[in-house]
């Protein structure tokens, strides 16, 4: 598990380290870094110097990485050579999923991981095992009591698309265009767990966005169940950004981090203390 990452002169990360837990929850007001230290775990080799803090090419961005085994990874950036490059010891899933990609058709060739986008569901759905693939139908149609079930049509060749039963009329089915959003989303979440092979972490930004407050719930056990492990074939890390008082009452104290920026120089700061927390929910109760 990754135990902490800290980052300096990335954009406005000039010096922060930030711990996590298996399920670790960012908040913060608009512009304070959340969203920018999700494309951090992310960076690879996409780094240069427009980048680093104030674009200063004599500071160059530097990510390092500690885990549990008591081991640590650090990365400068722009890597300079191929064969210089650290080699990381986990895999980083970094999700942006767009309402459109969702509903967008996919090849019929297996597809065991998902997009950032999310354009390639069909793909994902249609390459779990039966079992697993039936536990997802369950627990959307649970979650969404309209559907009766899901399902693949075979749209060409070599494309397919998802198609969604109706719960009263048997033969009626729905094209993802006919299916609401929230649909959708819960059905890009709820394939996470089962893809081959899992990411070590996922990083959600903003996962509220097309949801209804009254599921808040069940994405955060569904989210909370994959970090632990009881829900697919191994532990996944979960990071998540987020401005939902709703889904932060279903969040434990410890798992949360704030963030805000310094009125000296605009650096980002971030706080795990209780007192810091309890603030942050109080004011996102009041907003």
């Amino acid at each position: 598990m990754i135990q902490s990452v800290r980052f300096e002169n990335f954009r406005s990360l000039k010096d922060v380290e930030v711990s996590l837990e298996p399920l670790t929850v960012l908040v913060g007001p608009p512009a304070s870094g959340k969203t920018t230290l999700l494309d951090g775990f992310d960076l690879l080799l996409g780094c240069d110097a427009t980048d680093f803090w104030r674009q200063d090419e004599a500071h160059p961005a530097v990510v390092e990485w500690r885990y549990d085994t008591g081991t640590k990874t650090r990365v400068e950036y722009p890597v300079g050579r191929l064969d210089s490059t650290p080699m990381l010891t986990h895999t980083v899933q970094a999700l942006a999923l767009d309402l459109v990609a969702l509903r967008e058709e996919s090849t019929t060739g297996r597809s065991p991981a998902l997009n950032r986008t999310g354009d390639n569901l069909a793909g994902v759905f249609a390459s779990l095992q039966t079992g697993q693939r039936q536990r997802v139908i369950q627990e959307l149609c649970r979650l969404v009591p309209s559907l009766g079930d899901v399902a693949l049509h075979q749209t060409g060749t070599r494309t397919q698309r998802l198609k969604f039963r109706d719960w009263w009329k048997t033969d009626l089915w729905f094209t993802p265009d006919r299916v609401s959003d929230t649909v959708l989303l819960l059905l890009a979440y709820l394939v996470l767990p089962y893809q081959v092979p899992p990411p070590d972490l996922i990083t959600l930004d903003m996962p509220e966005r097309g949801l209804p407050p009254q599921l808040m719930s069940d994405l955060m056990k569904l989210l909370r169940s994959m970090s632990t492990g009881s829900l697919g074939s191994a532990p996944i890390q979960v990071v998540v950004a987020t401005s939902s008082s709703g889904l932060l009452k279903h969040v434990d104290s410890k798992e949360i981090r704030v963030f805000s920026r310094s009125t000296d120089d605009g650096a980002v700061t971030v706080s795990s203390a209780l007192e810091v927390v309890a603030d942050w929910r109080q004011r996102l109760e009041m907003a």
